[in-house]
C-alpha cells in the first residue's frame, strides 16, 4: 500500500492486516492526511491510535501505510514533501494545532 494514494477505513478488522513490520502511516480526515507516523510495528501502532490512546481521543476516517526499512528517514521525507506542497505540517504533527478537546 502506497502512503500517499488514498485511505482505508480505519476499522479493526483493516487494522487486522496491517503489517508487523517498521515503516510509516498515515491518519487521514475527512479526505486529507492529518498526520503521518512512523513505528517499529505499524499494526501496534494503528491500533493504539484506533482505541484513542493519541490525539485526546480524536478518531479518524482512514489509514495508510507504507513498510519502509528506515521509518525515520522516510518520516522525515514525507513531512518535507507534505510542508512543500502544503506550506504547513499536517494538523496534528504540529504541536501547535494538535488537538486538544
Amino acid at each position: 500500500m502506497s502512503i500517499n494514494t488514498g485511505s482505508v477505513p480505519f476499522t479493526e478488522s483493516l487494522i487486522a492486516a496491517a503489517p508487523i513490520a517498521a515503516g510509516v502511516f498515515a491518519l487521514w480526515e475527512s479526505g486529507g492526511i492529518v498526520y503521518y507516523g512512523q513505528s517499529d510495528e505499524i499494526r501496534r501502532a494503528l491500533g493504539e491510535h484506533l482505541r484513542g490512546r493519541a490525539f485526546s481521543g480524536r478518531r479518524v476516517s482512514g489509514c495508510s501505510w507504507e513498510v519502509a526499512a528506515d521509518p525515520q528517514g522516510r518520516h522525515r521525507e514525507l513531512l518535507r514533501e507534505y510542508t512543500t506542497a502544503h506550506r504547513a505540517l499536517p494538523l496534528w504533527n504540529d504541536p501547535q494545532r494538535l488537538p486538544t478537546d
